[in-house]
């Protein structure tokens, strides 16, 4: 239905009014200035080169009983550190440049990567001055926290006793592998290994298998080597030039070995698999013998059902293109058209195609390398393929040690991917006999069931209920048909089938399952009869939905849960945004509360037979340090302490605020104020927003530079940052923004704390859209900045989505576009949502980012955009960078972005003189 288009005003002053109200000129807050630190507080406001040194753990590793733990600290731009914490010593090592981590299984050694400095990566030019430049490995003794280099490394690995290292150094120019050395930790002794092409270390025990390189004196092996006694056995004596594939068992005592023929190219494509038991002189043979398919070059190698069998991958024989174009031997042949058209560059778009031709080019090395999963039971009398499906197209997902698998086939709907999104068929497989039962049909991609861990059965939800679907019986039949809550999003405000919020995880005697609605946490028995008569119970007792709390239940690493066991659950409380860990006792539906408060709360491993837990705790002034405790969350002791610099910097407090929209709905958000907040005076705001973001109240802004806007940056700056939420109508996803927004922003100025003045707009993508769109309706904002804007719903919608290839069209009809229709049903709301065709209703000064290779959204649109506001002499500048994807990844463009985003806002909301790119803009600039 047509819906008509309202358009609020406010008063703004223009830039030129600002500018006369402007009582000095601020400083530049991306340099080191010296007035910032005469500042008479203890703290100072953040600069865009504070932004770059804080760090984020991004890479973490644990010894066997969580004794020890090491970890990286990244910063957005500079060197890396590494630390290894002894928890019970209470002790902590660092390594300079140290990132990558690993470590023992007894936590006595721990080895990182070291790249060169950043520093001196800049420094060098010369061709010899960045050869030097080598990644070197650092040992790290945790007893006595002594430090060992090693340098020129490729990769480095700790054996699965954790007595040896192996370090893999660089290969040498002209070189036929690497050299590899073999250092027993202990003695220090070591052994070379040259040649190598590929190292496989096993995760328990003391072997190591090496696939050595060939070269024109001898052909490329296979060999495996025990380090404790240095005893080594030749397993395949010629593999040909062709890469190999090794993967030993958990246990270290076999390896599967998937290697080309006897004297091949390095480019052959099938592979012979053998595996190679420990005791045994040589590999045993798993022929393959299926006519027109091979085991790929691109298999992997799994061993599954306590080594009882394989996986391995296969596809259709490949036939080697050898064919070349030859020279013309006359003048006749030059106009041969044979000939002449073997050169073309074609492309056929076929109406009748599954996927288009871009989804195809982006998926197509995918779709190379894909394999049909076969399984080989060695249980079997005489080893047999299972083929587990027809086609590279289905997807299986196999369990660990389960004789069953769940397969997701997406053909039948590839096509409908185009306007209608993403559907699948589930099947129950039989890896014993490839047995194949479908579940459900046209099923949404995101419901992928939950397989029992006796594999019989599959718990899913169809049609916003919850099923069970019994493979020995081949049916399925509905669950909990009396319970009135809904299995699904409750809150689904897109044009599409809602999500379900998921079963939480199966008892480990497939007795039952836990199954999650909005807030609480059912379970759902499952007796030996069948599903017929199962039943269901709310083990937290509505405490969720009475006290509008999620909870959700943090499952073991094992991934199955018994029957009597107290449950670790996380809440999180969807009005306050308050979080905590809490103990559920499912026999009584007790519910203890372990911790809890304003904060975010997130675990971050267990291991429970030594009583020990990490977790880390964080608000928008706390950092997520990681902290240690007992399973209990009891003697919790903070053992990271990243960004000690924090405490230097002035960084806002953040209140949460509820406004109604223009619809009645009552909407959240999160007003951030300055340090200093003065209740009497008001200060320009900067709003940024998406979808929901007052979840975000109790988190730590990331510290990045990057296309968002920094929150403790502007608010150093003395803005109050506003994140407000948006609820969107089916069919008007612009005005709906308009609706949400306007309200509270108004409630900023009825609070006393806006400068209705002097209030700026942000969004990047779909709030880029929404910020464009929000213009046309309102003048409430004395600037918008919108980065990679959607402008045109009509151009758009049969777009191509470049990163991935789709068609942009289901994003309109069930996406996040929300319009719910095509535009051939309906091309109403496709014009009345696009901005470009109301841009002589705007009054805002406009900044507009786009990079012309964004992914996402075609840059036209912002283009559509630029040129439409400039035909109307409205103000605009479009930042136009060049190679850039959907998200800057260019760091001067990032730092360029950010300075001038903060330009823009400062003059056209504090008054300070306009920027010469804004004012005057920027030649043609040619760039190198």
């Amino acid at each position: 239905m047509p819906y008509s288009r309202k358009l609020v005003r406010f008063r703004m002053l223009s830039s030129a009014a600002l500018c006369l109200l402007a009582v000095a000129a601020v400083s530049a807050p991306w340099q080191a200035s010296v007035a910032m630190q005469a500042e008479p507080t203890s703290t100072r406001p953040l600069a865009l080169t504070d932004i770059m040194k804080f760090r984020e753990i991004e890479r973490q590793v644990w010894s066997e009983n969580g004794a020890v733990y090491a970890y990286d600290a990244v910063p957005d731009l500079g060197d890396p550190t590494g630390y290894v914490v002894n928890v019970e010593r209470n002790t902590t090592v660092e390594v300079e440049r140290g990132s990558h981590p690993q470590i023992t299984q007894a936590g006595d050694y721990v080895v990182f990567r070291q790249a060169p400095s950043l520093l001196a990566t800049e420094q060098a030019s010369t061709a010899d001055e960045k050869k030097a430049l080598t990644t070197r490995a650092v040992l790290v003794n945790v007893a006595t926290g002594e430090q060992q280099v090693f340098n020129d490394i490729d990769s480095v690995h700790f054996t699965g006793d954790g007595e040896t290292l192996v370090v893999v150094h660089g290969k040498e120019k002209d070189a036929a592998g690497h050299r590899v050395v073999l250092r027993t930790l202990a003695t220090g002794a070591h052994r070379e290994v040259q040649g190598v092409e590929q190292v496989v270390v096993a995760e328990k025990g003391p072997r190591v298998a090496f696939h050595l390189a060939a070269t024109d004196q001898q052909a490329g092996q296979v060999i495996v080597r025990n380090t404790q006694n240095h005893s080594w056995l030749q397993l395949l004596e010629n593999v040909g030039k062709a890469s190999t594939v090794l993967s030993f068992n958990d246990a270290g005592s076999a390896l599967a070995i998937a290697a080309a023929p006897a004297d091949s190219d390095k480019n052959v494509s099938s592979r012979i698999v053998y595996v190679w038991r420990y005791g045994e002189r040589s590999p045993e043979q798993l022929a393959f013998n299926a006519e027109g398919w091979e085991v790929s070059e691109h298999t992997r190698l799994r061993w599954h059902a306590n080594d009882q069998a394989l996986i391995a991958g296969i596809r259709e024989a490949q036939t080697p293109d050898t064919s070349e174009q030859a020279k013309p031997e006359s003048e006749s042949e030059l106009f041969d058209l044979d000939r002449l058209l073997a050169d073309r560059r074609l492309q056929v778009w076929h109406g009748n195609d599954d996927r288009i031709i871009p989804h195809q080019r982006e998926t197509h090395r995918q779709r190379n390398r894909a394999t049909v999963p076969t399984v080989v039971w060695f249980t079997e009398q005489q080893p047999k393929w299972i083929p587990l499906a027809d086609s590279t197209e289905i997807n299986l997902r196999i369990e660990d040690n389960m004789e069953y698998a769940i397969a997701s086939d997406a053909r039948p709907y590839l096509r409908e991917i185009t306007w209608a999104g993403f559907y699948h068929d589930l099947y129950h497989v039989n890896l014993k006999t490839g047995e194949k039962q479908r579940i459900a049909s046209r099923l949404p991609s995101s419901e992928r069931g939950a397989i029992s861990p006796n594999g019989r059965f599959v718990a899913y939800v169809e049609n916003e209920q919850l099923h069970l679907f019994d493979s020995r019986s081949g049916n399925s039949a509905r669950l909990a048909e009396n319970v009135s809550v809904s299995w699904v999003n409750e809150l689904e405000d897109r044009p599409t089938e809602a999500s379900a919020y998921g079963t939480a995880g199966w008892l480990a005697d497939s007795s039952g399952f836990y199954q999650y609605d909005r807030f609480d946490i059912w379970f759902v028995s499952v007796p030996p009869q069948g599903a017929e008569q199962s039943s269901v119970q709310n083990v937290t007792a509505n405490f969720g939905r009475n006290n509008d709390t999620q909870l959700r239940i943090e499952m073991p690493e094992e991934g199955h849960l018994q029957a009597n066991d107290a449950l670790l659950v996380r809440s999180f409380h969807e009005k306050n945004k308050t979080s905590g860990f809490h103990r559920l006792d499912p026999q009584s539906g007790a519910l203890t509360v372990l911790k809890q408060g304003e904060k975010t709360y997130r675990l971050v491993k267990r291991f429970h037979e030594q009583n020990r837990l990490f977790f880390t705790e964080q608000d928008f002034r706390q950092f997520p340090n990681v902290q240690v405790a007992d399973l209990a969350l009891g003697n919790a002791k903070q053992i990271t302490n990243v960004n000690p610099q924090i405490d230097e910097f002035k960084w806002g407090t953040p209140q949460l605020i509820e406004w109604q929209s223009q619809n009645d709905e009552t909407l959240q958000g999160i007003v951030i104020k300055p340090d200093n907040f003065d209740p009497n005076r008001r200060y320009p705001v900067m709003v940024y927003y998406y979808e929901k973001f007052s979840q975000r109240l109790y988190q730590f802004n990331q510290m990045k530079v990057n296309h968002r806007p920094n929150f403790p940056f502007y608010v150093g700056q003395d803005y109050v940052v506003f994140l407000p939420d948006v609820n969107f109508r089916e069919g008007a996803p612009g005005p709906s923004a308009t609706e949400s927004l306007v309200p509270g922003v108004q409630k900023l100025i009825d609070m006393g704390i806006a400068d209705e003045n002097a209030i700026g707009l942000h969004g990047h993508s779909w709030s880029g859209y929404q910020t464009a769109f929000v213009v046309t309706e309102t003048d409430l904002f004395a600037a918008a900045v919108a980065g990679a804007p959607v402008s045109n719903m009509t151009s758009a919608y049969s777009g191509i989505r470049w990163g991935s290839g789709l068609a942009r069209q289901f994003q309109y009809e069930v996406g996040q576009s929300r319009i719910g229709e095509s535009m051939f049903e309906n091309l109403d709301p496709y014009l009345q949502n696009s901005p470009v065709f109301f841009a002589d209703r705007i009054n805002t000064p406009m900044l507009i980012q786009f990079g012309d290779k964004d992914e996402a959204v075609p840059w036209e649109q912002g283009i559509e955009y630029y040129l439409a506001l400039r035909r109307l002499n409205k103000p605009v500048v479009m930042l136009h960078y060049e190679g850039e994807p959907h998200h800057l990844r260019r760091y001067a463009n990032k730092i360029d972005y950010t300075v001038k985003m903060l330009e823009f806002f400062d003059h056209h909301l504090k008054g300070a003189p306009a920027p010469q790119w804004w004012s005057q803009g920027l030649e043609f600039q040619v760039y190198d």
